[in-house]
C-alpha cells in the first residue's frame, strides 16, 4: 500500500551523494538521473518519477557487499539496511530534481576536466578498474557527472548563503579553545643515507664545520633533500621513537648523533622548537573560519534536505522488496557501517 510522507529522517550528504569514492562510483549511482521504464516496479514515487525496483535491488546489493559481513544479516538489520539505501535512492532524486528546477548540468567540458583529473591520481591503475576491475567505464562516467552536479548544487542552494564573521568564529574559538590547543614541537633538519658508515662520514664532514643544508642536497637520499633536508614542525608521537628521543632531547642548532630508522641512518639538527600551549585567536583564525563554516554548512544541509523532503509527495510502497533470506545470527549486536550516517 501506498505511504504518504511529508517529512522523514535525514541523513548528511554522505559519499554516494557528492564523496563517493571513485571505485564504488558503480552502474547504480550513473542510472539515478533517469527515468525507469514504465514496466519497472516502483518502490517509491518522489513526486512523479518513480524509484524502480530494479534501482533499489541493485543498490541493496551493493550496500550488503560493501557492509562485508561474513554472517547473513538477521530481520532487523536488513530491514535497516532497506530503509537506509531507499533513503539514499529518494534523497538523490530529490536533488536530481532542485537541480533541474534551478537549470544546472554538468557540461562535457567540466566532466572530461574531472576525469583528467582522476586519470592523473590513478596514473596506471586508472584504465585497469575498467579491465580487469570490472567497473562499466559509461556507468561510471555518468556517476561522476550525478556526483559533480550534486556538489555543484550543495554549493549554490546552500553553502553559497553562509557567511562565518570574525565576531562568530572568535565566539567559536573561545568555546573551543581546546581544540586550537598546541603541543611541543621542533623543526628538524635531516640527512639520511642507506648505511651507517656513510652516516658517520657525513657526521665528520660536518663536525668540521660543513653546512648541513648543503650537505643533505649532496648526500640524503630523503625526498626533503632539496629543502636542504628540512622536515619542518611536527609533534611529539609522529616520527619513530628513536627519532622522537633523540629531536626532542636536542637544544636549538645541536645536531644529533647516528641514528637508526626503518628508513636509514640519520643525522639530525634542530632548527627550532615551540612549547606548548594555547593560542590567540589572530594565529588560528583562518583554520577557526574554515572549522566553523564546514560546521555550518552541514547543518544547513540537513535543514536544506528536511525542506526538500517537506515539500514533495513521496509514496512508498511496503513492505519493501529485495535481500538475501534473512538468517538470525548468533550475534545480537551488529552495527553497518556501509549505511552509517556520515558527516
Amino acid at each position: 500500500m501506498g505511504e504518504v510522507i511529508t517529512r522523514g529522517c535525514i541523513r548528511s550528504l554522505d559519499r554516494r551523494a557528492i564523496l563517493l569514492s571513485i571505485v564504488v562510483l558503480t552502474c547504480m549511482a550513473a542510472c539515478g538521473g533517469g527515468k525507469p521504464s514504465p514496466s519497472a516496479a516502483a518502490v517509491a514515487m518522489v513526486n512523479d518519477e518513480a524509484v524502480s525496483l530494479t534501482e533499489f535491488q541493485q543498490s541493496l546489493s551493493e550496500e550488503t557487499a560493501l557492509a562485508g559481513r561474513k554472517t547473513p544479516l538477521n530481520v532487523a538489520e536488513m530491514e535497516g539496511l532497506k530503509t537506509a539505501v531507499l533513503d539514499n535512492l529518494i534523497r538523490d532524486k530529490l536533488m536530481l530534481q532542485r537541480a533541474r528546477a534551478l537549470s544546472l548540468s554538468v557540461g562535457e567540458a567540466e566532466l572530461t576536466a574531472r576525469i583528467e583529473e582522476i586519470r592523473k591520481d590513478y596514473n596506471d591503475q586508472f584504465g585497469k578498474m575498467f579491465g580487469d576491475g570490472g567497473v562499466d567505464y559509461s556507468a561510471w562516467r555518468e556517476a561522476l557527472r550525478n556526483r559533480m552536479l550534486f556538489e555543484k548544487l550543495v554549493a549554490v542552494d546552500v553553502n553559497a548563503g553562509i557567511q562565518v564573521t570574525d565576531q562568530e568564529a572568535e565566539r567559536y574559538f573561545d568555546a573551543n579553545r581546546k581544540a586550537y590547543a598546541t603541543h611541543r614541537r621542533v623543526r628538524v633538519s635531516q640527512i639520511v643515507v642507506p648505511d651507517r658508515e656513510r652516516a658517520e662520514g657525513v657526521l665528520k664532514r660536518l663536525k668540521a664545520g660543513e653546512d648541513f643544508a648543503m650537505v643533505a642536497k649532496e648526500v640524503s637520499i630523503g625526498p626533503e633533500a632539496v629543502r636542504g633536508g628540512d622536515l619542518g614542525y611536527f609533534e611529539q608521537g609522529v616520527m619513530p621513537e628513536a627519532i622522537d628521543r633523540m629531536v626532542f632531547s636536542l637544544p636549538v642548532g645541536k645536531m644529533s648523533s647516528v641514528v637508526q630508522s626503518p628508513y636509514g641512518f640519520h643525522v639530525f639538527k634542530v632548527l627550532g622548537q615551540e612549547g606548548a600551549g594555547g593560542r590567540n585567536f589572530a594565529d588560528v583564525r583562518d583554520k577557526v573560519i574554515a572549522d566553523l563554516r564546514k560546521q555550518e554548512e552541514a547543518d544547513a544541509y540537513r535543514g536544506w534536505i528536511d525542506g526538500l523532503r517537506a515539500k514533495a509527495e513521496i509514496r512508498i510502497n511496503r513492505p519493501l522488496p529485495g535481500g538475501p533470506p534473512p538468517v538470525q545470527p548468533e550475534m545480537k549486536d551488529v552495527r553497518l557501517p556501509a549505511v552509517s550516517e556520515k558527516h
